[in-house]
């Protein structure tokens, strides 16, 4: 009778158990993947120049970042020195980006000729990557839409060639930025 009794109550109290942990929002699949989207947040620890950061990773390590899909004027190139609007674009991003927890968004290609991290930045997470969404809370997008930047591609990371082509027109038709500087 006792080992009757005993293992109903293993039963019940397991059952008792599951139903806590589901009735009070524990996700499993939050233990095996925490981004469904595969967004990773960072912060920002140091912004070189409008299209360039390091990045600090969860686990303490550090990187630098390039944005893939644009080209900020430069502010200290070797041989090409001070473009016009490059101290701008440096600006816009330190203002935006510099002590910041974002997220990046990887595409096929990991790094550039140069070891550098390529990655889509975005200020807030994503629900649904609509074209409002990357305007609004994609920072490499909005570089294109207030003129601080020019598309640039870096295949094989195209995920957003067609939205970047759009915004760097609407910018020089409106000559947002460096588009009113030529």
């Amino acid at each position: 009778m006792h080992t009757v009794l005993f293992g109903k109550c293993k039963t019940y109290t397991f059952i008792v158990l599951v139903c806590l942990l589901l009735f009070t929002g524990c996700d499993f699949n939050v233990l095996e993947n925490p981004d469904p989207k595969g967004l990773i947040p960072v912060i920002v620890t140091k912004v070189i120049d409008g299209d360039t950061a390091y990045v600090r990773f969860a686990d303490g390590s550090e990187e630098k970042v390039r944005f893939i899909g644009v080209n900020a004027p430069e502010i200290n190139h070797p041989t090409k020195g001070l473009e016009p609007f490059g101290p701008e674009a440096e600006t816009f991003a330190r203002l935006t980006l510099e002590k910041e927890r974002i997220w990046l968004e990887f595409d096929v290609g990991e790094r550039d000729q140069y070891d550098r991290l390529l990655a889509y930045l975005w200020l807030e997470l994503p629900t649904d990557f609509s074209d409002a969404e990357l305007r609004e809370f994609q920072f490499n997008a909005r570089l294109l839409l207030e003129g601080y930047a020019v598309q640039v591609i870096f295949e094989p990371n195209v995920k957003y060639v067609d939205y970047y082509s759009r915004y760097e027109e609407e910018a020089r038709q409106a000559e947002r930025g460096l588009w009113k500087v030529q």
